[in-house]
């Protein structure tokens, strides 16, 4: 009976210790794309070409015909949506971790706030990041310069099963004004009430 109590318990002490490799194993991941995600949005943002390459998936590279071919594209994509001077680089957020036996996936939010035809704007788009190597290192492919019917073209190994949202805008001015124009309240009357005698 004591043994068993004891199997028991070593059991028990595995599978936690199991359970928190694996909980570290996901904080890591996750720290480690988003540091390599704010690179390449930085490397973005001051038109770091080189940097941007290296941080970019070479199914992509290959996808544009090579270094010159996705440098082409990144400036076109750039200049396209330029940003104002008065902007920063995008905010980002893990939204999708998911690993296979030799790899882990990711999808990450980007937020660009900026200005369109005078309006305050809000820009969500998304990175699909790849690592090889149990985390530690990260490539990505960013969907806003693709189509999303290319991104398994540009993305072959992407897992079919990664959900992967598609990019919105909104502006500031329309939220606002749902906001200051509530639907209107229904008044209930009250009936006239007799005079008493």
């Amino acid at each position: 009976m004591q043994t068993t109590k004891s199997f028991l318990a070593c059991l028990f002490v595995c599978a936690q210790c199991l359970f928190a490799n694996a909980q570290s194993d996901t904080a890591i991941a996750t720290e480690k794309a988003l540091f390599f995600a704010d690179s390449l949005v930085k490397a973005n943002f001051y038109q770091n070409w080189q940097a941007y390459a290296a941080l970019s998936c070479q199914s992509a590279i290959n996808y544009y015909g090579g270094k010159e071919g996705f440098k082409e594209h990144l400036v076109l994509c750039y200049y396209r949506n330029e940003p104002k001077q008065e902007e920063k680089p995008e905010s980002l957020r893990m939204v999708h971790l998911m690993n296979d036996v030799d790899q882990w996936q990711c999808v990450i939010e980007k937020v660009r706030r900026t200005w369109i035809d005078d309006k305050r704007a809000t820009m969500i788009s998304y990175l699909v990041g790849q690592s090889l190597d149990n985390g530690q290192t990260w490539k990505f492919v960013d969907v806003s310069h693709n189509s999303m019917e290319n991104l398994s073209h540009v993305m072959p190994a992407i897992f079919g099963t990664l959900p992967v949202p598609l990019s919105k805008r909104t502006f500031d001015d329309e939220v606002v004004q749902q906001e200051e124009t509530p639907a209107p309240a229904t008044v209930k009357k009250k009936a006239p009430q007799k005079k008493r005698k």
